[in-house]
């Protein structure tokens, strides 16, 4: 089950100072069994031997594709767009967040409060004794489940199935230049997530939507670091 909590801290310089912020934060409401974050600074030595510690799992979304993690995108989003509109009108941040806390979830009828500690947490509007009684929400996982079902079943009326890849086949790439050619090593853990070779021999992780599988008759245009496509000259074409 996921919740719409949100925790902020102004940024930090250091991996070790966001280790302690973590820290903190695992110490309140409890280490989660997986967190999913970006590669930097998390991917890091000291994120990793800070998770085997603690016992957590880190899953990193593919670069290039954050819709992968869109949940957290989206928090993000919506915390900034908050934190700007409270500086704009002279609004205390922390009660913009408070305000956060107590909306009810798009789809559903309980705060991230409610979810998270079992009532609505008292601010600075008007409210009766009632509402701030402790009340644990009935049936939360499975509204949680029906809600992701049928965002699952829209996403699902425009997608359609990419053809299976399989180790070592030639595949074109898409990066920020263009597509390039590479060869798929393997398929990772991660959902649609493969492991690419490139003709520098270079191995990259990409998401399954940036790799089109190519005829391997089909020689794959090669570039220099420049971007400079090399082509092989018409005369060797026989």
């Amino acid at each position: 089950m996921t919740l719409s909590w949100s925790e902020t801290k102004s940024s930090l310089p250091t991996i070790l100072e966001k280790l302690h912020l973590m820290k903190s934060v695992f110490a309140r409401h409890g280490i989660p069994r997986e967190i999913v974050s970006d590669h930097v600074p998390f991917a890091s030595y000291e994120m990793k031997s800070f998770a085997v510690s603690w016992e957590f799992k880190l899953a990193h979304p593919s670069p290039g594709f954050p819709s992968s993690n869109g949940m957290a995108e989206r928090a993000i989003k919506t915390v900034k767009h908050a934190l700007k509109k409270a500086t704009q009108t002279g609004t205390d941040p922390h009660l913009v967040l408070l305000s956060l806390r107590n909306t009810p979830v798009t789809g559903l009828n309980e705060s991230p409060a409610q979810m998270l500690m079992g009532r609505v947490l008292r601010s600075t509007l008007p409210c009766s004794s009632a509402v701030l009684t402790q009340s644990v929400p009935q049936h939360l996982h499975s509204k949680i489940q029906n809600l992701q079902f049928r965002q699952k079943q829209h996403y699902n009326q425009r997608a359609k199935p990419l053809p299976v890849l399989t180790s070592g086949d030639t595949v074109h790439m898409h990066t920020r230049r263009g597509w390039e050619p590479a060869v798929l090593i393997r398929q990772r853990d991660e959902p649609h997530s493969d492991t690419v070779q490139t003709p520098a021999g270079r191995t990259q992780r990409r998401n399954r939507r940036h790799l089109r599988k190519i005829h391997p008759s089909l020689t794959p245009t090669c570039y220099t670091r420049s971007g400079r496509a090399v082509r092989r000259p018409a005369r060797f074409n026989d």
